[in-house]
């Protein structure tokens, strides 16, 4: 039976990014043909040395692609988390496995590397033409197609375009006329997956912060014994570090930390340890145009607090793949998609920019009464209803909110 979309005219996908091959693979599930795009060799694509928690809302959306076993296989399950001082004492606690939907997968820690090869299987076996070492540069459209230019010379057709190609993305640069700037949080990431647990257990993605230094960061399972650890730090943009003084500047600040830090950094190859600085972009509320919209960081590229980005990315190709699926025309379901993740991003990342713009305070007793007594509370307070909407999972077309969310 004919797919909304011209079987003969695949949907094009820029980038082979967590956003874009959930998207490739929900797509195919519903009988839209696809062919995706990478800038990176294959090889490159799984070689990313860091962790994530996918949580409840993302792994239920993935749930519906029929990932859920392969998901907690790979990765950990994850109850809640604990945020400590740079002396062990507990901060507070959440316990995000309460604020749940009937019928929701587990929030899941996974090391990206594990999550994007997991994907790529996945859309091997279905099928999906993966195409690698080759960038989109931009593209054109026609009354019935669009066409997608590649940096080796040739243009591709197919029924429209999604740009999923990252916070740097040239589908977006095009859309909106330049590529906007994007915005430094003023703080770098140290990142690595250490071979052995040091003692943390499983379940709890645990989180430190050192008021004295301003060093913070967190550590959580990712299946195997293996733990991802991040120590974020406040710093200027840009600065090259030689490889092998990423570990030595990840040791340092690390020293000032509880014990757990220190350890999972020592146990890291020099050669597993990253660095990335923090951006993100203004927001934006018109994501896309005719045959053409945008998905992932390329659309909403947001901080790491909350760790929301992946999961907003696997949100949207759900819900894009549902568009293509429940609309006849291409045009219209590019808006319908837009019109539903708009307002559910635009709250998420409000969530987010509260959480980057809290008040540093360096006054010592008003910074006790703020870290002890104040953020506890504030978070008791709203740990409920936040984490409750957060891990909302999305509902396909025609389905009412709150009604739990599941297929």
């Amino acid at each position: 039976m004919p797919t909304p979309t011209s079987p003969t005219r695949p949907v094009l996908i820029a980038g082979a990014g967590i956003g874009g091959l959930t998207a490739a693979l929900a797509l195919t599930r519903r009988g839209v043909p696809v062919a995706v795009y990478e800038r990176r060799p294959a090889g490159e694509i799984t070689m990313a040395g860091s962790g994530l928690t996918i949580w409840s809302n993302a792994t239920t959306a993935l749930g519906t692609l029929g990932l859920a076993d392969r998901l907690l296989a790979r990765g950990e399950a994850v109850r809640g988390g604990t945020s400590v001082d740079e002396h062990e004492r507990v901060i507070y606690r959440m316990r995000t496995a309460r604020y749940t939907w009937p019928g929701s997968v587990p929030s899941v820690s996974i090391s990206r590397g594990d999550l994007i090869g997991l994907l790529i299987s996945a859309c091997e076996e279905a099928g999906v033409p993966l195409h690698t070492g080759v960038r989109c540069v931009g593209y054109e459209q026609g009354p019935d197609g669009v066409v997608m230019k590649l940096d080796d010379g040739r243009a591709v057709r197919g029924s429209c375009l999604i740009g999923a190609d990252g916070i740097r993305s040239a589908v977006l640069a095009q859309l909106h006329g330049g590529l906007p700037q994007p915005l430094y949080t003023g703080r770098s990431t140290y990142r690595g997956i250490s071979p052995t647990a040091e003692g943390l257990a499983p379940g709890t993605v645990y989180m430190f912060h050192h008021g004295g230094t301003r060093v913070g960061g967190g550590a959580w399972h990712v299946g195997g014994g293996r733990v991802a650890w991040t120590l974020s730090c406040v710093t200027e943009p840009g600065q090259r570090e030689d490889p092998v003084l990423l570990k030595k500047r990840a040791t340092e600040l690390a020293r000032p930390l509880p014990g757990l830090p220190s350890r999972l950094v020592a146990a890291t190859a020099a050669e597993a340890v990253i660095r990335t600085d923090i951006h993100y972009h203004d927001w934006r509320e018109r994501w896309g145009d005719g045959r053409v919209t945008l998905l992932g960081d390329a659309a909403h590229a947001m901080p790491t607090d909350l760790g929301q980005g992946a999961c907003q990315a696997i949100e949207d190709a759900v819900v894009l793949a549902d568009a293509l699926a429940s609309h006849d025309d291409p045009v219209a379901a590019l808006r319908a998609y837009e019109q539903r993740r708009v307002p559910r991003v635009r709250w998420v990342r409000e969530q987010v920019m509260r959480l980057v713009r809290w008040p540093q305070i360096d006054h010592r007793v008003v910074k006790w009464l703020v870290t002890k007594v104040v953020a506890p509370a504030v978070i008791a307070v709203k740990q409920r209803s936040l984490w409750r909407e957060l891990q909302r999972p999305p509902l396909p077309f025609g389905s009412r909110p709150g009604t739990g969310g599941t297929r």
